[in-house]
């Protein structure tokens, strides 16, 4: 994943010409030297040149400018900052071109902000910018450094510099005035500080506030947006004000979280909300998951017992009624580990087998089942897995019955590995109902596209012919994949033709950073719609080559099955770092709302609640359901009470939260399959309401993993508002073309088993 911030960009140029060497062959002088290996980040390598120069020049500072540089590389940073200033007297300033380098100082800068832009520890942070802060307090950067030391010093308690930063920030503020974009850059520093220092308090959200204020002004007045009107909302000026504004959106959600601010008396951010369906608990302490650190979760009921459990990439909790999380790995004979886990009953004898995706190969974990006190066993070798050849991380996948024969398959798309944008070929795997696999992906048209950098699986018969078509998102402002299934089992790419490849920038060879994906009918007309999270860098966005995320609607069969992209219009903000979506109905009315988890310390997750009619409102900070830097989710009914409960996987802690629910309907369906898969995975479960006009007609189908990786167990979960009466069950079983009817009363989980026949 590429670097969050740039925050200076430079142009070297390079000095031409080079010396003889003795056999004739020209040798390139020091400085195309130099240059060459700063582009090439061999510190060590500029060092010894520097040095060796040294001796021979030791007055130019162009040698004192590339030492600096390779010691900064290096993190020697006391040699960095002795060599910038002498620099600073042989050349006046260590801001003044040498050697090439426009500006040494700035150069410096970024090489060690390269350091630590994703690490905020404190001693290391001290390490990385006291000496230069010191040095050079007149640097144009040097806000950037008190920042990252006034964060030190907080979590570190140290109070003399918090004394002594605080003075140095609001002097600023005294110089800065009445000036805005002064205001908006010291107040954004001064708050980043507090935050990353995990400090709330009214001081941090002032800070956080007023700067974001001041950035949202100022980009409203610079696109001429007003706000909402009786007219509706310029969206696309909206979205150029949250482009502008995302950094210190991140911080001013922080700020409020810290400070327990989720109302809008306190919250600016709550203030945009709606009135939430629902409210969460983070109960992540009380169920015994606090200190997790986990990037993937999936969950399934592994010992049958009617709860849900999490596997975290190998890592097995049991669920105890929703009251408590107890980690089991090693009792459950756990010991591989995986990029992800997903749960499936890969032999059809009614309990759950593990999946962990990894490099190399996948490890396959048979279930004992009841008689074996619901132990796994490794099954690798006896499937043939350890001979697929996975040649980078997996980092989406997802079970499907590919040809209808009742045993589950599955897809693994593969990341990228020797270096960025290095992709390497997805994999398709055949289950032959016999307790083997075989590698499909040539076989069955997986590899008749070009590798790309793969994050994401999504499965769904989105074209409504009776078999599961293949979504894959991928990465590095790759094109995204669409297999659609021709019945058989063999695929072919069509994501161009459905309108759901993505959308190419200026440049027609980049699209976007997609992660995650997932299929849902979020306007309730029957058919499934895809929503593609982005991680979109704002610089990238204003150059016209990055997809932002899409919200892809499904025309039916009227328009062929095609997609129109509608996400902006529909209500969802432009984030950074949208990472994996999940459509679920987190209030129980009817409809699919959204959540998204968004990777980067110190970037919140969103929530948004559908009107119905697939528009979206945001409900983040009211709804309280709201966790920082997450990555994988799965909504799954914890305790049984009929509406979802929410598990955000982070490397930075994850997040469990209660869903406090609210008087509407619900029902929860399990399937059992006799002639395919047993517990139904690919199965569409359609409802309809007995009484009342107009019928509710609602349309859900359970998948065996979408996003990044991520499982919501094997219920069907729908919420039905208000309506209390009777309704029907419509379960067309995957590979099956024939449908089953059932009459089933609300409030309650039931379970629809396949005929035979």
């Amino acid at each position: 994943m590429s670097c969050r911030h740039a925050l200076i960009i430079l142009f070297l140029s390079v000095p031409a010409g080079g010396l003889l060497s003795a056999r004739g062959q020209e040798e390139p002088d020091f400085f195309t030297r130099a240059h060459d290996l700063r582009r090439a980040e061999d510190w060590p390598g500029l060092e010894q040149a520097a040095r060796e120069q040294f001796e021979v020049e030791p007055d130019d500072p162009a040698i004192q400018a590339f030492l600096a540089l390779a010691c900064a590389g290096q993190k020697k940073f006391e040699d960095c900052v002795a060599a910038l200033k002498r620099l600073e007297e042989l050349n006046s300033s260590a801001e003044r071109t040498a050697g090439g380098i426009t500006n040494p100082l700035v150069e410096v800068f970024n090489v060690i902000y390269m350091h630590c832009w994703a690490n905020f520890s404190p001693e290391f942070n001290r390490q990385c910018w006291q000496g230069l802060f010191d040095a050079f307090p007149g640097f144009s950067q040097a806000s950037v450094m008190a920042s990252r030391l006034l964060m030190a010093a907080l979590k570190l308690n140290d109070p003399d510099q918090i004394e002594r930063f605080r003075i140095y920030f609001d002097d600023l503020l005294e110089q800065a005035g009445d000036s805005p974009p002064r205001r908006k850059s010291v107040l954004g520093q001064y708050a980043r500080a507090y935050v990353r220092a995990g400090v709330g308090g009214d001081r941090t959200l002032a800070l956080a506030r007023e700067a974001f204020e001041i950035g949202w002004n100022e980009a409203a007045a610079f696109r001429g947006y007003a706000g909402p009107s009786e007219d509706g909302d310029d969206f696309e000026k909206r979205e150029h004000c949250d482009l502008a504004c995302d950094d210190l959106f991140n911080d001013l959600a922080l700020a409020c979280v810290l400070s327990l601010a989720y109302d809008p008396e306190r919250n600016p951010l709550a203030a945009r909300e709606a009135e939430p369906g629902a409210v969460f608990e983070d109960l992540t302490e009380a169920v015994g998951l606090a200190g997790l650190k986990a990037g993937r979760v999936a969950a399934g009921d592994f010992d049958n017992d009617g709860d849900p459990d999490l596997c975290f990439s190998g890592r097995l909790f049991r669920n105890d009624r929703g009251l408590e999380f107890v980690e089991i790995t090693q009792e459950a004979g756990l010991k591989a580990r995986g990029s992800s886990a997903l749960f499936g009953d890969v032999d059809n004898d009614g309990d759950l087998d593990l999946l962990l995706p990894a490099q190399g190969h996948p490890h396959l974990l048979l279930n004992t089942g009841k008689a074996g006190g619901f132990r796994f066993e490794d099954a690798t070798a006896a499937a043939g897995l350890d001979r697929l050849e996975v040649e980078a991380a997996p980092e989406g996948a997802a079970f499907l019955d590919i040809d209808g024969d009742g045993w589950l398959d599955f897809y693994l798309a593969v990341y990228e590995g020797g270096g960025l944008s290095n992709p390497h070929p997805d994999l398709l795997v055949l289950n032959n109902g016999d307790g083997t696999f075989t590698d499909v992906s040539r076989d069955r048209g997986a590899l008749e596209v070009a590798p790309m950098c793969g994050r994401g699986v999504a499965a769904s018969d989105f074209d409504q012919d009776g078999d599961l078509d293949l979504y894959i998102a991928n990465y590095r402002l790759n094109p995204n994949f669409l297999f659609q299934n021709d019945g058989q089992g063999r695929f072919v790419e069509q994501a161009l033709e459905f309108g759901i490849r993505g959308l190419p920038g200026s440049n027609s060879a980049y699209y976007g950073h997609t992660i995650g994906a997932c299929f849902g009918d979020v306007d309730n007309d029957g058919d499934l719609d895809l929503f593609a999270a982005n991680l979109a860098h704002p610089r990238y966005v204003s150059q016209g080559f990055s997809n932002l995320s899409m919200l892809y609607i499904n025309g039916g069969a009227e328009d062929d099955f095609h997609f129109t992209e509608e996400r902006r219009a529909r209500g969802i903000r432009f984030q950074e770092t949208h990472s994996d979506p999940a459509l679920i109905d987190y209030d129980n009315d009817g409809d699919l709302d959204l959540s998204i988890t968004c990777v980067y310390e110190g970037v919140p997750s969103s929530l948004y609640q559908n009107d119905g009619r697939g528009r979206f409102t945001p409900v983040t900070f009211r709804s309280r359901a709201v966790a920082f830097n997450g990555f994988g989710q799965a909504w799954f009914d914890a305790d049984g009470d009929g509406d979802l409960d929410l598990l955000i996987a982070s490397n930075s802690g994850c997040r469990y939260f209660r869903n406090g629910g609210n008087e509407n309907s619900w029902l929860e369906v399990r399937l059992v399959g006799k002639q395919g898969n047993r517990f139904g995975i690919g199965a569409r479960v359609e409802l309809e309401t007995l009484t009342g006009e107009p019928p509710l007609r609602l349309v859900r189908e359970l998948d065996g993993g979408r996003g990044t990786s991520s499982q919501d167990g094997q219920t069907v979960h729908f919420g039905l508002g208000e309506y209390r009466g009777k309704v029907r069950l419509t379960v067309t079983w995957p590979g099956a073309r024939q449908s089953e009817k059932r009459a089933f009363y609300v409030n309650r989980t039931v379970t629809v088993r396949q005929f035979k026949g």
